[in-house]
């Protein structure tokens, strides 16, 4: 048997199914959750086990939505730590990308220093430059208001 990939072994930790994802098409063919309905979803599938027979409902439309809540009452815990577990590593990214952004600073500074001393350096380094001029990280420039004339 093949050793599980690293998505598997989490998705089993988590006791989730790792899907394959959906096309277009089956995306389209899926009934769209409205607001509010799993709270309706759960007070309709109380009303179906109590009138079951009066409504002639089958048992296959009674177990699709206890097996539709179970799942879902299933997913949600695992969706929210992924969605908390998810931020905190778009985060931690981007405090590692400030900290080398840091970095391509100080070489930059470096390279103006000895850009007289050393210009074969400054010209192996313009793509830096360049990416500089281009980009212009830090605080955007403040525009003026159009209300100020002066001093009155």
């Amino acid at each position: 048997m093949p050793e599980k990939t690293i998505q598997e072994k989490i998705a089993e930790l988590l006791n989730v199914e790792f899907a394959p994802p959906l096309d277009a098409d089956e995306v389209q063919a899926l009934l769209k959750a409205l607001p509010g309905y799993q709270a309706i979803v759960d007070d309709v599938s109380q009303l179906a086990q109590q009138h079951a027979t009066t409504l002639h409902l089958t048992p296959a439309v009674l177990a699709d939505l206890d097996q539709g809540l179970a799942a879902v009452k299933q997913l949600e815990p695992v969706e929210l730590l992924l969605e908390r577990l998810h931020q905190s590593i778009y985060h931690q990214r981007l405090q590692a990308t400030s900290r080398c952004m840091e970095g391509l600073f100080s070489v930059s500074r470096r390279i103006r220093e000895f850009e007289n001393a050393c210009p074969e350096i400054k010209e192996q380094a313009q793509y830096l430059f360049d990416f500089f001029k281009a980009f212009r990280p830090g605080p955007g420039k403040k525009e003026k208001s159009g209300g100020e004339t002066g001093g009155e």
